[in-house]
């Protein structure tokens, strides 16, 4: 018993520089940072090499081409 007291006695406690708290919030927004980069490069992954045509109107809509008429 006198040794495990003893023991106890010489435990060396390194203190933190800051409160626990600090570390917590630094690395949750530091995670969220990471997600955010993430999340805006997928659609980038996800993206199509050539991109769709939204032009929806006919070739020769308003010209006036003897092939119009």
């Amino acid at each position: 018993m006198e040794l495990f007291l003893a023991t106890a006695e010489e435990t060396v406690v390194n203190e933190l520089p800051v409160d626990p708290l600090v570390y917590g919030i630094a690395i949750f927004a530091a995670l969220m940072f990471l997600l955010l980069a993430i999340m805006s490069l997928r659609s980038v992954a996800i993206r199509p090499d050539t991109p769709a045509s939204t032009d929806v109107a006919q070739p020769h809509q308003g010209a006036s081409t003897p092939s119009n008429r």
